[in-house]
């Protein structure tokens, strides 16, 4: 069932007459990168749908519901962007379909639009009616839908995966990359602990460090890190450790290790640390979350990738780039400390061949290029 045989955006424009305030619900992914790869299809989906309420005299009010991992990215955005930001806030934590039927029986949406497998909030815009809903149907919910669109194990990124949704809701398929400023979604917060830890307002570069996904890290950690903070202080750059309450430990370590480094892991909000990678001459991730919004974001970003496939997951921006080491070893290895997931091949790359591909990024993106200073120890390993 494909919407009646309207699509969305007629489908809408009939329903909004009868919503004086109308209002939007989507439920974005658990995961933070998963919820970056969904905001060029909000983007488009806006922009769409907000014309359509303008030329009625309305306007729409936008709420993401979501984990807190995924959708607190919204939780400090501006109203125009997102008006609220409903978030499950444990991990274990489960939306309760009942209290949203509750909520939208005294004040429906006009349309939901589920970009998990939520079953549950499925249901709930089911029950209540909700005029609008389109979801992922890969988890045999279609008959919940208006508008079901297959997402899972197809062979394109998961950003292209929204086009047929797109497509169904506006007519339109075409994605837009959209800035992910703190215009948008807030955090300016981060700037003044930035400030606050010892910041003077000069250029510096993100390091986001941790992950989750133990074949994802950049081995041999400590030296690697260190490394690229080395480079990045020799040539002038303050250098700032970014990361969640997981990174602790390693990001207190790794600050220890390069004497006057910034350190704010663990004491930044999503927002902020968006905010914070969006000011930056530069920013280093890992395959993780903070990846994705410092692509995000516009501003260069160079992802140490160790076993992800690029080709689904590759972050998005004008100034990324993803970088992995060759498949087999080619030079004397480095020495490795501890255990290391040889299916990665990350840590056959070494933090000059990064500071080289950052430089790159940044003079195509306008910036100020660096006069190469090689400390002692870069120059030994080189």
């Amino acid at each position: 069932m494909v919407g009646n045989g309207k699509p969305g955006h007629e489908r809408l424009r009939e329903a909004l007459p009868a919503f004086e305030q109308p209002e939007v619900w989507i439920r974005f992914p658990r995961q933070l990168g998963d919820v970056i790869f969904s905001i060029p299809f909000l983007y488009a989906l806006q922009r769409a749908w907000n014309g359509i309420a303008e030329s009625q005299g309305r306007k729409i009010r936008w709420v993401a519901v979501g984990h807190a991992i995924g959708a607190a990215v919204f939780s400090e955005a501006h109203p125009d962007f997102i008006a609220e930001s409903v978030i499950e806030a444990r991990r274990d934590q489960k939306p309760d379909p009942w209290a949203l039927v509750r909520r939208w029986r005294k004040q429906p949406p006009v349309a939901f639009v589920n970009l998990s497998q939520s079953a549950r909030l499925a249901f709930a815009a089911w029950l209540a009616r909700v005029p609008l809903r389109a979801g992922i149907a890969d988890n045999q919910l279609s008959v919940l839908y208006h508008y079901p669109f297959a997402y899972r194990d197809l062979p394109i990124h998961l950003v292209r995966r929204y086009e047929p949704l797109l497509e169904q809701l506006t007519g339109s398929s075409r994605l837009e990359w959209m800035p992910m400023g703190p215009e948008r979604l807030g955090g300016l917060g981060g700037l003044e602990k930035l400030r606050a830890a010892g910041w003077k307002g000069g250029p510096y570069v993100t390091l986001s460090y941790g992950t989750r996904g133990f074949n994802k890290r950049w081995f041999p950690e400590v030296p690697q890190w260190t490394g690229f903070a080395q480079l990045a202080k020799a040539n002038g750059l303050e250098v700032v450790w970014l990361g969640g309450p997981d990174e602790i430990e390693l990001g207190k370590r790794l600050a220890e290790l390069s004497p006057g480094t910034l350190n704010l892991t663990g004491q930044t909000s999503i927002p902020e640390a968006c905010a914070i990678q969006s000011r930056a001459w530069g920013n280093v991730a890992v395959d993780t979350g903070l990846a994705h919004t410092a692509a995000g974001t516009g501003r260069p970003t160079i992802t140490v990738n160790g076993a992800s496939p690029e080709h689904l997951i590759n972050p998005l921006g004008p100034f990324a780039l993803s970088v992995r080491g060759p498949c087999i070893d080619v030079a004397d290895p480095q020495p490795l400390e501890g255990e290391v997931d040889m299916n990665s091949t990350a840590y056959r790359v070494s933090p000059l061949r990064v500071w080289n591909l950052l430089q790159g990024l940044v003079a195509e993106s306008g910036g100020r290029m660096l006069d190469p200073v090689l400390p002692e120890a870069i120059r030994g390993r080189s």
